[in-house]
């Protein structure tokens, strides 16, 4: 039996196929908002559970308790405001939209979820910045990301009317049933938004060591434009589980969602976000969710040892090759000096990848370098 949702309750807001259908037969006559792919992706993660016990966009008093007290106010930890500030320039008609109102949300044009508007509220994107992302530099892509939103927030409950991630992506009722089904009682998620190298192999196996099964869960949804694209993540990932990990014990599914890049802030998102799937463990490693220098390493750790989020974190050390040991090690397994070691960088196997160079063999399996050569002209164009 898989571990409770988050709060207690796996939420559940998607519309049955008659309310679905009513609610599509009298779309002409109905406010409508335009959102962007994070409005769109949480909209729906809040409608399948994964934000649980989320049951829409957060209002005022919510949003206040996570800013300031990383707390919703029912008192649970949340760490990462859930918002809905929708631009002006795609909805001129936001200012009839009241407290009240139930508008369509529009992805592209097609009609995604019903919003059940409870409170309208202006915000502080400064003061958002620099509690959720430690910063308000535009050079950090999610501070760049909140100056370009709305200036007021609607908030309240949705009801979700169509899918916007693709078929491939399971529920967290589907992940629970895939759980009990292999009788997985113990799980442990990995959190990734990168192709496999070695370093994260490392880690994947240890925790293996200590549970029934590991839960390989890429973000694919929105990253920042210099990451892997989701294909090239989920097929790398998919041909180390066909080739090196035992079938049985080893599950990969995509999650998407727009990845926030908040550090440690986010890796306790990112953790509730997997208890919500059914897990009962979930991998810290270093600078976790982190982008550029704005946050301490290991301040996941530090923050993961003072709380009690209901799912075990499993704290590893930045692990690397070490030529004298002749294996990967740790700060923790390891004596030699620096000068033996092969550390892994990703931001270093980018730049490799573009520049036509293979990856050292103890910092990524060659065949998945190879097979990751075809994304070159993505990140070519991300890196400029």
């Amino acid at each position: 039996m898989t571990a409770l949702p988050y709060g207690g309750t796996l939420v559940n807001r998607v519309l049955s196929d008659a309310a679905r259908r009513e609610i599509l037969a009298g779309i002409d006559g109905r406010k409508t908002i335009a959102v962007d792919t994070q409005g769109a992706l949480d909209a729906e993660k809040i409608a399948i559970g994964a934000f649980s016990p989320l049951t829409g966009f957060m209002g005022e008093a919510d949003y206040s308790g996570v800013l300031a007290r990383s707390r919703l106010k029912n008192g649970l930890t949340w760490t990462i405001p859930i918002i809905l500030a929708p631009r002006i320039a795609e909805n001129p008609g936001l200012g009839d939209i009241h407290v009240g109102d139930s508008p369509v949300l529009l992805y592209h044009g097609e009609p995604i979820a019903v919003l059940h508007v409870e409170e309208k509220f202006p915000f502080d994107k400064t003061e958002f910045a620099r509690r959720v992302y430690g910063t308000t530099e535009d050079a950090h892509p999610d501070v760049k990301k909140l100056r370009n939103a709305g200036d007021t927030i609607f908030s309240g409950p949705i009801d979700l009317i169509n899918r916007v991630s693709g078929a491939d992506e399971l529920t967290p009722e589907e992940t629970r049933e895939e759980f009990d089904r292999r009788g997985w009682e113990t799980v442990v998620a990995f959190q990734t938004r990168n192709p496999p190298h070695v370093a994260h192999e490392y880690i994947q196996r240890c925790a293996l060591e200590q549970v029934d099964g590991l839960f390989i869960h890429p973000v694919v949804g929105e990253l920042k434009k210099d990451d892997f694209p989701a294909e090239a993540v989920i097929e790398s990932y998919q041909y180390l589980v066909d080739h090196y990990y035992p079938k049985s014990r080893v599950f990969l599914a995509p999650l998407a969602i727009s990845m926030r890049y908040a550090g440690p802030r986010a890796a306790v998102f990112l953790a509730i976000i997997r208890k919500n799937y059914g897990c009962t463990h979930f991998i810290v490693g270093r600078d976790i969710a982190g982008v550029g220098n704005y946050y301490d390493p290991y301040g996941a750790h530090a923050l993961f040892r003072n709380l009690d989020l209901g799912i075990e974190a499993m704290l590893f050390r930045e692990s690397y090759y070490c030529r004298k040991c002749r294996s990967m090690v740790t700060e923790k397994t390891c004596g030699h000096p620096e000068s033996d070691h092969s550390r892994v960088s990703m931001t270093q196997i980018r730049k490799m990848i573009v520049a036509g160079e293979q990856p050292p063999i103890e910092v990524m399996r060659p065949e998945l370098a190879d097979l990751l050569v075809k994304y070159r002209p993505y990140l070519e164009a991300g890196l400029k």
